[in-house]
């Protein structure tokens, strides 16, 4: 899940994104969500936290990171899309696929974006302000019924390569499977030596592959073997899963 701090004027409801980290009142119910074909809508969670109303738009995006309500692209209804959460309540937030066609062989990435705006008091609305706002978004994951085996089966399946560059090793991961693996951290054991993955948290989509950039780590790793990789990947519900593999 991302957070960004949004600047709004008075009356928008979405503005400029800027790279600024905040501590948002309103918490989702989960970092992810799975959207299985047939489903007639799926649900999750938003909990105000705060000590004051707050109003929150939310709206579905094809992974453009600075999407609005406006140009957003998905083929998903939000219900309700705009709404007002007291203080100390919760919402429930209904996602509705809207029949588009979609991949049937593999999954499809969408993201769920909650825009939380602050309460604004008589006496500030007499003032030139600007409002700091909080944008949520989590990943959605459309998964057709024809895709078979899980998400464990395809993290094991991952296939990892040595690859050169210069006088530093990297890792080439290839997915083969039609699931999206995300993942967290990731150590090997090359020539006596611990590496991890410099690049934090990254994700490989289904037939695709990438290269985690690896750096020495500060201390050994218990049980890490030579030639092998041991990593953390995120599961349907969030959690930490590991698996340790060979690298070819």
């Amino acid at each position: 899940m991302t957070i960004r701090t949004c600047i709004l004027l008075f009356g928008c409801l979405a503005g400029c994104l800027l790279g600024v980290d905040a501590r948002a009142n309103i918490v989702l119910g989960g970092t992810r969500i799975i959207y299985p074909q047939g489903e007639r809508e799926v649900t999750i969670a938003l909990s105000n936290k705060g000590s004051a109303p707050a109003l929150v738009q939310s709206w579905m995006d094809d992974g453009a990171a600075h999407s609005t309500p406006e140009n957003s692209s998905a083929p998903f209804l939000i219900m309700p899309p705009i709404t007002r959460i007291e203080a100390q309540a919760s919402q429930t937030l209904r996602i509705l696929f809207n029949g588009t066609p979609l991949p049937t062989t593999r999954e499809s990435l969408f993201w769920l974006n909650v825009l939380e705006i602050p309460p604004v008091s008589a006496e500030a609305r007499e003032k030139n302000n600007l409002l700091l706002a909080i944008q949520s978004r989590i990943k959605v994951f459309y998964r057709p019924a024809s895709v078979s085996g899980s998400l464990h089966e395809a993290a094991e399946s991952l296939k990892w390569a040595w690859v050169k560059d210069g006088a530093q090793w990297q890792l080439r991961c290839t997915n083969t499977s039609p699931f999206y693996v995300s993942f967290a951290q990731l150590s090997t054991l090359k020539a006596g030596q611990t590496l991890v993955n410099g690049d934090g948290t990254q994700m490989v989509e289904p037939g695709g592959e990438i290269i985690f950039k690896l750096t020495p780590a500060a201390h050994s790793i218990a049980g890490l073997k030579e030639g092998q990789v041991r990593f953390e990947y995120i599961n349907d519900y969030g959690a930490l899963k590991q698996v340790d593999a060979l690298v070819q």
